[in-house]
């Protein structure tokens, strides 16, 4: 199942119970106790609409709007879910960024302990990276599958 499309969900509450709507899908809608269990029936009711697999479920993207009765509680947990969301975007790409200027530094002549500083991360952090240990030598896989090397220090 293409996980590009994102299915808009309405939920409010009414007499101690979560209920979530599908607009675009017609007679698309669902009731629960809790917020987790309303994903699952949620998920479940999208998969039947759209007339997919079970197996689709964990893939589907949904985006909800809660509307708890209190204007100013939706629109503050509205604007905490989307920095959430822009945090886990943020984070995602700096991960990505960090390994690719790891190998970048290392390859350049910098220290394990040298790139670690500038980058923010953990010397072991940048030997999982680069595959490079303290003293410039390669992580050589061991007996066990670890990694180990010798390392000669100069101090």
């Amino acid at each position: 199942m293409s996980t590009e499309h994102v299915y808009r969900v309405i939920v409010t509450r009414e007499d101690g119970a979560w209920l979530a709507d599908v607009p675009e899908l017609k007679g698309a809608h669902t009731y629960a106790r809790t917020l987790p269990a309303l994903d699952r029936a949620v998920r479940e009711v999208v998969v039947m609409a759209v007339d997919r697999p079970d197996e689709d479920m964990p893939a589907l993207r949904l985006a909800y709007a809660y509307r708890t009765g209190d204007p100013t509680v939706d629109v503050t947990a509205a604007e905490i879910r989307n920095l959430r969301e822009h945090a886990d975007q943020l984070a995602a790409t700096a991960t990505a960024r960090t390994s690719a200027a790891a190998r970048l530094l290392i390859q350049s002549g910098f220290s394990v302990r040298d790139t670690a500083a500038i980058l923010g991360i953990s010397p072991q952090r940048v030997s999982q990276l680069t595959g490079v240990v303290r003293g410039g030598l390669p992580a050589m896989k061991g007996a066990q599958g670890g990694s180990s090397a010798i390392v000669a220090d100069s101090a």
